[in-house]
């Protein structure tokens, strides 16, 4: 095959239909024959049965990628049966444009950009399956076919509109990519080639369209500035690359099984982002990234296949929300656990305040997107309030709520059907130095790679190699003390043992845990108001004074041991 596949492609290639059987006249614009046409040419009988085939291929591949693009994102079984006959088709269509691509090209006027636009539909399916598994190898899959249209410069022959468009959705759509298996040099590489793409663009389009691909490349550029903001250099000041997902040596195992109940996997995440004025790509703001790169194992060392299934919904409604909540206790199986993570802001609804019966406060997570300064009774359906989440919590539940100024600490949420539930909750407000969203939450930023985190509060942009190395082995043993407090902790919460079964659940958990031990040293973060919270409570106390030395320790590695107090 012309391009690796980490599905199988179907080799069999039989025609679609008869020669008589035409679904309907298909126009392929860009000078390619008409069925009405074909029939015309001077061709054997046997070269236009090919063409025809082709061309019906090529439309029903089509219709099946519009049908499955539309299927809703949650609900496994229909969306696999999509998938399936989907790919089937694309791998036909593929293998077939290979095996007659001389016809094609002389009988039929086959063009290099629909060999492109093939291409990149098969890599959208990749990406597809990605989202709907979190398996990253699909990932890669769609890197490679990315990748492949790229070097054989496959939209380089464009030359109307619609072509120039879509050539700009490939290179944003491989953007993605890039940033998700974390191409840094291939994202700046791209990043330039887009920016000559849209201002050969703006000499033919409108000013409107032209300023939104103008914005798309400049929330690139916030996103993957706030990415880089703490870089890692070698002795040479070359950049080392470095991966986030889940690796052996990040892993804290347990010897033994900790909870007496039988032990639980974390099988599905929902990430919700609200936040306004956050760096994002496309819709995943760079919380979400962060969070939905944290549940994913690193696949050249782990099976990738046992990845939670991750479920992304930027700025949505509170019904989608919910909705989304219900299928998704459709979909857990037994012994399963869900992790919920809310990235916005909470607000108070005024109007609540004297009418309590249902909720034992008027604040809430705000959905709205409008100017919340403003009465208006549609206030009440665009809040989310801890008592919303409780009929949803019907299965092992990690909760975070990553808030900008929370004055609600969300401690309604309350298990009520015996099942573990631990909420981890962000401070009520920062340090000023820390505020603004430009890189991110600070909260999220801990759970996602927390020697970045304690680099950041410690004003250090750039760490040589070796002080990353030695401070991520200090990280490293700093999370297995703080599992072991709590493994032998007689104030520990029965819903945090059996929580931290899942390697998952426990990364977040342990590194949460270690947030608030640093920012509890930090001289900048002086008051319980810029601590994180739990629900139900861990012992810090406990924890402080086992792990102390340790964090004095990675501070005075990044030289920075005066803003901790000893």
């Amino acid at each position: 095959n012309e391009y690796k596949s980490y599905l199988r492609m179907n080799d069999n290639t039989d025609t679609f239909m008869d020669n008589n059987i035409l679904i309907h006249k298909l126009l392929i614009p860009n000078g390619n024959l008409t069925y009405e046409q074909i029939a015309t040419q001077d061709m054997s009988g046997g070269e236009k049965k090919l063409i025809n085939d082709f061309v019906y291929m090529l439309e029903k591949s089509k219709q099946l990628f519009t049908q499955l693009r539309n299927l809703p994102q949650h609900g496994q079984y229909n969306w696999q049966i999509h998938f399936s006959r989907t790919f089937d088709c694309f791998s036909k269509l593929w293998k077939f444009q290979q095996d007659h691509r001389t016809l094609l090209d002389t009988k039929y006027g086959l063009r290099r950009w629909q060999i492109g636009e093939i291409a990149s539909r098969i890599g959208q399916l990749y990406y597809h399956y990605y989202l709907r598994t979190s398996d990253t190898s699909y990932l890669h899959e769609a890197l490679i076919f990315y990748l492949a249209i790229r070097q054989r410069n496959y939209y380089g022959d464009v030359d109307d509109d619609i072509m120039q468009v879509k050539r700009l959705r490939y290179y944003a759509r491989f953007l993605v990519v890039a940033l998700l298996v974390n191409k840094l040099d291939l994202v700046s590489e791209l990043r330039e080639e887009l920016r000559g793409l849209i201002e050969e663009f703006s000499h033919t389009h409108s000013t409107r369209d032209v300023d939104e691909w103008k914005g798309i490349l400049s929330e690139l550029s916030s996103f993957t500035t706030a990415l880089s903001h703490v870089s890692v250099n070698r002795a040479d000041t070359s950049p080392v690359s470095l991966t986030h997902r889940l690796l052996p040596e990040n892993m804290v195992e347990p010897q033994k099984h900790l909870s007496p109940s039988s032990p639980i996997k974390l099988e599905h995440a929902l990430i919700v982002g609200m936040k306004m004025g956050q760096p994002k790509m496309t819709e995943l703001s760079i919380d979400m990234f962060r969070i939905g790169t944290t549940l994913e194992r690193n696949p050249k060392s782990l099976p990738t296949s046992a990845n939670p299934v991750k479920q992304f919904l930027y700025k949505p409604t509170a019904e989608q929300v919910l909705c989304s909540l219900a299928e998704t206790c459709n979909d857990l199986s037994h012994h399963s656990a869900q992790l919920i993570y809310f990235s916005g802001c909470c607000i108070e609804y005024k109007e609540m305040a004297g009418n309590q019966e249902a909720y034992s406060s008027c604040y809430g997570l705000s959905f709205s997107h409008r100017d919340t300064t403003k009465k208006s009774s549609e206030y009440s359906r665009e809040l989310l309030h801890a008592e919303d989440l409780n009929p949803f919590l019907r299965y092992p539940t990690l909760l975070i709520i990553d808030c900008d100024d929370l004055n609600y600490d969300f401690s309604n949420v309350s298990p009520a059907f015996k099942q573990p539930v631990l909420t981890l909750i962000s401070p009520k407000c920062i340090p000023h130095a820390f505020k603004g969203n430009d890189l991110g939450s600070l909260l999220t930023m801990f759970l996602h790679c927390p020697l970045m985190a304690f680099s950041m509060i410690c004003g250090v942009q750039t760490l040589k190699e070796s002080q990353y190395r030695q401070g991520l082995k200090l990280l490293n043993n700093t999370l297995g003390e703080i599992f072991a407090v709590i493994n032998t902790s007689k104030t520990t919460h029965s819903h945090l043992i059996q929580l931290i079964d899942d390697p998952f659940l426990r990364l977040l958990i342990l590194r949460f845990i270690f947030c608030r031990a640093v920012l509890d040293l930090h001289t900048a973060f002086k008051t319980e108001e810029y601590y994180p919270m739990s629900s139900p409570k861990i012992n810090m106390a406990e924890v402080i004074v086992k792990i102390r030395r340790n964090i004095i320790s990675m501070a005075n590695v990044l030289e920075s041991v005066i803003l901790f107090s000893e």
